[in-house]
Parts: C-alpha cells; sequence; structure tokens
C-alpha cells in the first residue's frame, strides 16, 4: 500500500509499504477514506520530534472496516468509524475514568517509537489496535463517503478545542479569549460559545482565518501583527483580563502572552503541543492566583458528545479545510502547511 513516511527534517515521502494485517484478536484493519495533516505533525516535520527513518506519519482519518479480528465486539466489516488520533484500551482505570489519553496501553498514532510504535494514518490502511476502545462508530446518517469531511476532525481538531474550552472551566458571562487561528483554535472558539461566554475574543495572525472565527461565533478578532491584544482585552474587561484563556498554539511567546492577558484568579487552558521548556514567572503566577490546565484530549471520550452538532449541523467542520489532494501529493501539503501557502489551513487528503 502507498504510505506517507519521514526521513528527517521537512523530508516527508510517500512510498510503498507492507499492507497492515490483523496482529491480535482485538485488532481491526481500517481502509482510510480521507485523512488529514494536523499541525502536530508539522512538529516531526520541523525535526522538533525525532522518528526513525521511514515510520509513517500522520493521526487523522476517518474509514471503514475492512477487517476485524476474533475478540472485536462492536463492529463489523463496512462499518464507517472515526479514529481519535490515540489509541485507548477501554478497559483500563484511566480509560474508565474517561482519560483515554492516559491509557495504560496505548499511544499516538504517527509518533512512531515515541509514543507506543503505532503506525501513520496518511495511508491507505492502518491497523488499529483496541478497536472496540479506540474507533467510534459514524451513525448511518453520515455513513457515506460524502460526508467524511464533516466527521473527520472529531477524531482531533474539534475534540481538542472542545478540552480546551472546557478545561478552561468557562462560566456563564466570562470573557474568553482565544489564542491561536489554525483549526484547534477555530474549533476551540466554536467550542467556548457553548459555555454561555459574555465574550470570545480570537487572536491569530491571518484574517481570512479570522474571518472563520467570526463565522464560528468569535464576537472580536484581533490580528495580532496589526494590533496590540492586551489593549482589546483590556477594554472588553474594564483593565482586569479575560476570564479564560485558551492556548492553541504551543511555544513559549503564545504560553506567555495568555498568563498576560488573564486576570488575576483567571485560567489559562493549554491544548497546543509544546517541545521547549516555558520559562514562567512563578512568583508572579503565584501572586495573581492564576490557573494552568490543559493536556491532551481524550478525543475518544468526547466524538459521542460532539458528534450531535455535527450531526444537526450546528457545526459545520469543513469551513476549515483549505486544501484537498491526493495521498500521493502529501508532501505538497505539508510544504503548504508548513509555509501558510494558498491560504493554508487544513488539507485534506484522499487515498
Amino acid at each position: 500500500m502507498k504510505a506517507a513516511v519521514t526521513y528527517g527534517t521537512k523530508d516527508v515521502r510517500v512510498e510503498d509499504v507492507a499492507d497492515p494485517k490483523i496482529e491480535n484478536p482485538t485488532d481491526a484493519i481500517v481502509k482510510v477514506t480521507a485523512g488529514g495533516i494536523c499541525g502536530s505533525d508539522l512538529h516531526i516535520y520541523w525535526g522538533h520530534f525525532q522518528l526513525k527513518e521511514g515510520e509513517g506519519v500522520g493521526h487523522e482519518f476517518v474509514g471503514r472496516m475492512e477487517e476485524v479480528g476474533k475478540d472485536v465486539k462492536s463492529l463489523k466489516k463496512g462499518d464507517k468509524v472515526i479514529a481519535p488520533f490515540w489509541v485507548s484500551c477501554g478497559n483500563c482505570y484511566f480509560c474508565k475514568k474517561g482519560l483515554t489519553t492516559s491509557c495504560l496501553y496505548g499511544g499516538c498514532f504517527g509518533f512512531g517509537h515515541l509514543l507506543g510504535g503505532l503506525p501513520g494514518c496518511q495511508a491507505e490502511y492502518v491497523r488499529v489496535p483496541f478497536a472496540d476502545g479506540t474507533l467510534v462508530k459514524v451513525p448511518d446518517s453520515l455513513a457515506d463517503d460524502s460526508n467524511d469531511e464533516k466527521t473527520l476532525f472529531l477524531g482531533d481538531n474539534i475534540c481538542t478545542g472542545y478540552h480546551g474550552a472546557l478545561c478552561g472551566g468557562i462560566q456563564p458571562g466570562e470573557v474568553v479569549v482565544v489564542i491561536g487561528d489554525g483549526a484547534v483554535g477555530l474549533f476551540a472558539t466554536y467550542s467556548a460559545t457553548l459555555f454561555g461566554p459574555s465574550k470570545v475574543i480570537t487572536v491569530g495572525h491571518h484574517d481570512y482565518r479570522l474571518d472563520i472565527a467570526k463565522k464560528y461565533g468569535s464576537d472580536i478578532t484581533v490580528n495580532s501583527l496589526n494590533d496590540d491584544p492586551s489593549e482589546k482585552i483590556k477594554e472588553v474587561t474594564d483593565g482586569r483580563g479575560a476570564d479564560v484563556v485558551i492556548e492553541c498554539v504551543g511555544n513559549s511567546d503564545s504560553l506567555l502572552a495568555c498568563l498576560q492577558y488573564s486576570r488575576p484568579g483567571g485560567t489559562v487552558s493549554i491544548t497546543g503541543l509544546f517541545f521547549e521548556p516555558i520559562p514562567i514567572n512563578m512568583t508572579d503566577f503565584f501572586l495573581r492566583n492564576l490557573t494552568l490546565r490543559g493536556g491532551v484530549a481524550p478525543s475518544r471520550t468526547y466524538i459521542p458528545r460532539l458528534m450531535p452538532l455535527v450531526e444537526n449541523g450546528k457545526l459545520d467542520p469543513t469551513l476549515v479545510i483549505s486544501h484537498r489532494i491526493p495521498l500521493s501529493e502529501t508532501p505538497k501539503g505539508y510544504d503548504l502547511m508548513d509555509q501558510r501557502k494558498e491560504g493554508a489551513i487544513k488539507v485534506v487528503l484522499n487515498p
């Protein structure tokens, strides 16, 4: 089969690799019908996380059950499924508490030996361990392949944005600031509106993305290349600062800005994938009574909660899609997202 593999910094290739096979009775083989390139994949592309040469990349996909291990009970061949980016057994202490990304036996697709040795999903087929605990069956109303773009991002970006809003502990009437205008930031903007805030402010660098944030419910957008977000936040909050700030970028400048934008007693919720130490002024953090929460989203827990929003048309995930290309052009997709070419936000791959 064809699959995208990495050979180091900014070197992703599509090659012929061995077809996956059932290795354990709880496995399934999924035929990928749509995949995506995530901002987290760029950390591998940039060399922040070093995979071995030839390891597969990618962790966003939907597909159909192609082969089912004999112990898989909830799914059958032909079912359309969403795959969260993280494998979870469904039965350990953490899975039962809904913390599926802390599964004792799991790991992340497409991060190779660093996170469980699982395959990349920018491929024609994927072996999914613990199929019952990992995969989510798509409802019949969305099961046709023509709806793949509506369900694809439930595996990661939508749930990650929701996780940021949920960890922020947003209360009705509060002011929420979202830092980042990538797919996660845009879905965090939408998710924040579900909690009844008085204002949602989205901060980013790209006007074309901030226009989508408005469609997802942002009351105020700030292009921080042109304007100072802190001034707008002070204006909206009578100088106090935001009640909740959701970080959706994943670098030190972004997180430190979040701490600056927060009011005393406020909450900063992080969703970005960090690869560097962050020099937080803990004296200031302590004296201002700030709360820092967040982490990797347990998408398997959130998908059933968020699926109805997509199914009922309340959330249109396709607004973030900027490019649709065949799997064979995956290297082009990485270049588009790396360089922000042609208004790139989200690249969908079609095997």
